[in-house]
């Protein structure tokens, strides 16, 4: 990259109030750490939602999750009209539907939150409230599937990598209907190394966890994940792409200063307490807890420990015994 580049992308990298106080050499090693590498990390939501623009890539994905044949799709806008002002704002990574009006959630999620099986039910709520006019059947209402990835371990009875949820009777498991279907994908789940032997599921989980170290495409890729591949190259973004990728990494990934839903969670926590202090110190252990996962994913890039310690703000000595 130019130095004008260089120049560009350590503005981004400044934008960040934990990485203010690195030097401009340190700003430079995050750069390069993140976008010199031929692919991008599809854990992250902007490159995931950038490999998803292509309908082919889509439609792939959801015959290789879902039941039911999928011949086509369209996109939708991926933020929904309120049905009221004071309604709280739903911005979707990818929305989609077939011809026969089905609807298509799918989310990459790389934090946990105490909320986010909630909101994943929310999500597909709001697609079936708001699929009828006043003199439309409820027979006219059309399934809603919403598929979230995610870059963590949710606590569960059984060891798989897709947990699939819709309404049953509690007793017998009799179905109730198919109007809405949750799909968990449990990244960390997946133990294989390598592609050899993989069927379409756990492909896609290789593909989401790995594509970011990847020196080059896989041999046992084969042509079917070729364009997932090529779309995920980061020689074929322009800068401006760059930027927002750039942006989203540093970001998106371990927010601490970002407000939002994290702040949300932790207010819940402590009115889940009765008091304001609990609030507080859950908010706070949640903030400790950031920053060892900050601190885990800088060292996986190979930053120096000294230099961790400035962007999370933890002691050496804590962080040699972190890692």
């Amino acid at each position: 990259m130019t130095a004008q580049q260089m120049k560009a992308y350590v503005a981004v990298v400044s934008e960040v109030e934990r990485y203010r106080e690195l030097t401009n050499e340190e700003k430079e090693d995050i750069v390069r750490m993140i976008l010199d590498r031929p692919y991008m990390d599809l854990r992250c939501d902007w490159a995931f939602k950038h490999v998803l623009q292509n309908k082919e890539i889509l439609k792939m994905l959801l015959n290789d999750f879902l039941p039911e044949q999928i011949e086509s799709v369209s996109f939708l806008p991926n933020e929904i009209d309120k049905a009221r002002v004071d309604d709280k704002n739903i911005i979707m990574d990818v929305l989609c539907e077939s011809a026969d009006g089905r609807k298509f959630i799918v989310e990459m999620q790389r934090k946990k939150k105490n909320s986010f099986k909630n909101r994943m039910m929310y999500y597909g709520a709001s697609m079936l409230h708001r699929q009828l006019k006043p003199n439309q059947s409820y027979s006219e209402l059309t399934p809603v599937y919403v598929i979230c990835f995610m870059d963590f371990k949710l606590t569960h009875d059984t060891d798989q990598l897709v947990y699939r949820y819709s309404m049953r009777e509690n007793e017998t498991g009799e179905f109730y209907g198919n109007l809405l279907s949750i799909y968990l994908c449990e990244l960390p789940r997946l133990k294989e190394k390598s592609f050899k032997g993989l069927d379409p599921v756990q492909s896609w989980f290789f593909i989401l966890k790995n594509m970011r170290t990847f020196a080059g495409k896989p041999k046992d890729m084969g042509t079917r994940y070729a364009a997932v591949a090529e779309a995920s190259r980061m020689h074929n973004l322009p800068d401006n792409e760059k930027i927002q990728y750039l942006r989203n990494m540093i970001t998106e990934e371990e927010r601490l200063d970002m407000g939002g839903d994290y702040y949300d969670d932790g207010f819940a926590d402590g009115k889940q307490a009765g008091l304001e202090e609990g609030r507080k110190e859950g908010m706070e252990k949640g903030r400790e807890e950031e920053k060892k996962s900050i601190a885990e994913k800088l060292h996986g890039m190979g930053m120096p420990l000294e230099s961790i310690a400035l962007a999370t703000g933890l002691p050496v000595e804590e962080l040699k015994g972190i890692f």
